[in-house]
């Protein structure tokens, strides 16, 4: 079974989310899924930088999803 990660980044002022964007490269199981979502997460707030992040209150949504088709 494979795992399609899948991540939105969201705003709590404005209360939008950006188009979903799904991890091109599928993953071997559900916890190397969400091991993955964690770790992407923390790089995008990084490269946001604390200014924005705070000032928009930035937050990322992520989940994983089965592909029996993969």
């Amino acid at each position: 079974m494979k795992f399609l990660l899948t991540m939105q980044i969201c705003s709590l002022m404005s209360g939008e989310c950006s188009q979903a964007m799904q991890r091109a490269m599928p993953l071997n199981s559900f916890h190397e899924c969400i091991m993955a979502g964690h770790l992407n997460s923390m790089d995008v707030y990084q490269k946001l930088g604390p200014e924005y992040t705070n000032n928009d209150k930035t937050f990322i949504k992520f989940w994983c999803t089965e592909s029996k088709t993969i």
